[in-house]
């Protein structure tokens, strides 16, 4: 049988993860002297309370290549196969930690791949191949529906500041907005790497632009999409509300951005993922 495994930077909801029997492995957020493994010492509300409280800035690491090989043998000893697919090589060195661990286990039936993304982009994908695999899909039919699916995802989200991204490192492309910040309400990409998609005057006129950008981009095609907030619990569900209403929506999943992406996002990041609906399974819904 084939085991899906992914990173906990995908944000995936863990009533998803337990049904589709998904194993995550965690990234670890700091503060100061201070470490947490992501949704195991700490719980997004309990992060995004000490970001707004604790003056010491967070810091991410990756998993270490022995926490992959820790998950990845006991499954192939089972004699089961593994597809684990990663955050965004460009955006942590997670998924290196992942493809250093299949080395380790040499031979063994392991594939590891790159998302290109991360939270709700990520999560999208992993539930595809979980899905697929329980379809009947090999671990290779699922790896390649994984490669497909990733070129068609758009992953837009919106950030109160782009403080957090631009202390974190991680702010690519997107650092053209810098000079303007304090002015604006960016609109930002991923896929692979951080990157400018538009700005605009107001958090509304940002929300209702990446609802533009997803209809001027899928129409009426049927879609899987994914809403991802941090502490941004209003504006999350008037914008789910109103992907519901506009687009054509066979799958739905509500999550929360988590420590080690919310790091770097910062209080009030709001985000979708919306990919063509792959024709495996029946459609469903998902919430935290």
């Amino acid at each position: 049988m084939v085991k899906i495994v992914t990173d906990s930077a995908a944000n995936l909801p863990a009533p998803v993860a337990r049904e589709l029997d998904i194993t995550v492995v965690p990234l670890t957020v700091i503060f100061g002297d201070q470490s947490y493994l992501e949704g195991v010492d700490i719980t997004p509300e309990q992060f995004y309370n000490l970001l707004r409280t604790n003056p010491i800035f967070p810091r991410t690491s990756q998993p270490s290549p022995q926490d992959f090989a820790d998950v990845f043998r006991p499954l192939v000893e089972e004699g089961h196969e593994v597809l684990c697919i990663t955050i965004s090589k460009e955006l942590s060195g997670t998924h290196n930690s992942a493809v250093q661990a299949q080395a380790m286990l040499s031979g063994a039936p392991i594939t590891v791949v790159d998302s290109w993304y991360a939270s709700a982009g990520q999560a999208l994908l992993v539930v595809a191949a979980a899905r697929a695999v329980r379809a009947g899909a090999t671990r290779a039919e699922a790896a390649e529906l994984v490669r497909a699916l990733r070129q068609e995802v758009l992953l837009l989200f919106t950030l109160d500041t782009l403080e957090y991204l631009q202390r974190g490192g991680r702010i690519g492309r997107a650092s053209a907005f810098v000079g303007t910040m304090l002015r604006i309400k960016p609109i930002l990409r991923i896929q692979k790497v951080v990157e400018p998609f538009d700005r605009v005057r107001r958090r509304q006129r940002a929300l209702d632009r990446m609802v533009e950008a997803v209809l001027d981009r899928y129409g009426e095609r049927p879609v899987w999409v994914g809403l991802a907030h941090g502490d941004a619990e209003e504006d999350f569900r008037a914008l789910g509300a109103l992907l519901k209403r506009r687009l054509n929506i066979q799958y739905f999943m509500e999550t929360i951005v988590g420590p080690v992406v919310g790091a770097h996002g910062g209080p009030g990041v709001i985000g979708m993922a919306v990919m063509p609906a792959p024709t495996i399974g029946g459609g469903a819904s998902a919430s935290p």
